[in-house]
């Protein structure tokens, strides 16, 4: 099976609106909604941005990363955050490492962001765990990683 990881460009809003059509998809996107998601650009600014894994062309995981600038504090002196949220896997294609890949890919647009960590609200917190995320004392469900 041919495997890719990408971030998602405007090329990919019909990938993105036929996965949320899936059993177990929060909710059906729209083009224009899916548009927001699909950027495609350098983390260099405020975005939102999706990341997709492709099983031979088709488009089987996603996660969504918002890369945000807050007051810089001791926990981000440099004031930016990515806030991972928005996986999603197609039953058949879990526990393949596919959502591993995209916090990969997460990570290193988070490092050219100049963020300082990395953060979600999630109760599976296996996958992050294994990822090096630690949970938030103050939250039960949200899951943080220095960079």
């Amino acid at each position: 099976m041919n495997m890719k990881f990408e971030r998602l460009n405007e090329n990919r809003i019909g990938d993105l609106v036929a996965l949320s059509k899936e059993d177990g998809f929060p909710y059906v996107l729209t083009e224009d909604i899916a548009k927001v998601y699909c950027r495609g650009k350098e983390p260099v600014n405020e975005r939102v941005q999706t990341y997709g894994a492709f099983a031979d062309g088709r488009l089987v995981c996603v996660m969504t990363a918002t890369f945000c600038t807050v007051f810089p504090c001791e926990d981000s002196p440099r004031g930016r955050v990515v806030h991972i949220s928005g996986a999603f896997t197609l039953p058949t294609f879990r526990h393949r490492r596919l959502a591993t890949a995209l916090l990969e890919l997460i990570e290193a647009d988070a490092e050219v962001f100049g963020a300082d960590y990395l953060c979600c609200d999630s109760t599976a917190d296996g996958l992050y765990r294994s990822f090096g995320f630690q949970p938030a004392p103050e939250h039960e469900t949200r899951m943080w990683k220095c960079i």
